[in-house]
């Protein structure tokens, strides 16, 4: 007997004989589902700590120092668990399913390649003046440092396993890659944008595509090595050098890290990205652009075949 769409759509069971529309639309409400649940626990669990450590979080009664900054990025743990949990109970797949499979090598890839797209940003934007490099900073916290490590380690993963571990990995084998991709970048973008709400106009446009760029990028990568090791390499690698290590505003928040490598913005404009940061610099555009045309290029006949690995 044909199944009703309501019984379809419920993200509460496996049910895959449907549609591609309405498997589409499953995947997107589990993935709302996971990151609603995941931010309310998230909270809960930041806000019980807080109180235990004697703090009134409700009140704005907060510890002083990074310890408030950190726990946030740590909260991300809960996103990660929520999503294996729901691919393991409710879609009755294993771990691997999700990408942790392969080379862990992969890893490093992802942090060199951060390291290097970051490492050609910055030099453009020092050599058109728009960024200045100032010196190092002498007064390191070893221990901080560490800390912001582990902090983007498990919020940059977190990102990954939701959105191409999960979206996408759930994705790419029922439609066109190509259309598997734009789906979970739009996931991936839309939780971002209210960063840029503030920012001018022309830096919010530049923000969106520079989201959907390195999304893509992302995706492209996971694809090609069969795993989401490298794109959590590169996603928290992106994360943590751009403020821990340069000490540069990131997706604009308001607090921006003394860094290890100090450099100074000087006055806002497009190629600097103002007070969003490189993120929204049209910089950040051509590089993440020609970075994504040679992947294309590369790849080109074997995404039509759903096929780039």
């Amino acid at each position: 007997m044909k199944k009703g769409i309501v019984y379809n759509l419920n993200p509460f069971n496996n049910e895959t004989d449907m549609s591609s529309a309405e498997y589409i639309i499953k995947k997107l409400l589990a993935f709302i589902l996971i990151y609603v649940i995941s931010a309310v626990l998230g909270e809960g669990v930041i806000i019980g700590i807080l109180y235990g450590m004697g703090y009134d979080p409700l009140h704005g009664i907060m510890p002083a120092g990074e310890i408030s900054e950190l726990l946030p990025y740590y909260g991300f743990l809960i996103f990660s668990l929520v999503t294996l949990l729901y691919c393991r109970f409710v879609e009755k797949k294993n771990i691997k399913s999700v990408g942790f499979s392969g080379n862990p090598a992969d890893y490093l890839t992802g942090i060199s390649v951060a390291a290097i797209l970051l490492f050609v940003i910055l030099g453009i934007g020092c050599l058109c003046g728009s960024i200045s490099f100032c010196g190092f900073n002498t007064n390191v916290s070893i221990t901080g440092i560490l800390l912001w490590a582990l902090a983007f380690g498990i919020q940059g993963a977190a990102e990954e396993i939701m959105c191409r571990g999960f979206l996408l990995n759930s994705l790419k084998n029922r439609i066109p890659i190509p259309l598997a991709i734009l789906i979970s970048s739009t996931a991936f973008v839309f939780p971002h944008l209210s960063s840029l709400v503030e920012a001018d106009s022309v830096y919010v446009v530049v923000g969106i595509i520079n989201l959907y760029l390195v999304s893509i990028v992302f995706s492209m990568l996971v694809l090609w090595r069969s795993n989401i090791w490298i794109a959590c390499g590169l996603h928290s690698a992106w994360n943590f050098i751009l403020y821990v290590i340069m000490g540069l505003s990131l997706s604009g928040s308001e607090s921006v890290s003394k860094g290890v490598v100090l450099f100074s913005v000087k006055d806002a404009s497009i190629l600097n990205g103002a007070e969003y940061g490189i993120e929204a610099s049209v910089i950040t555009t051509a590089v993440l652009g020609m970075l994504l045309f040679f992947m294309v290029k590369r790849w080109k006949g074997r995404i039509c075949r759903n096929d780039i690995s």
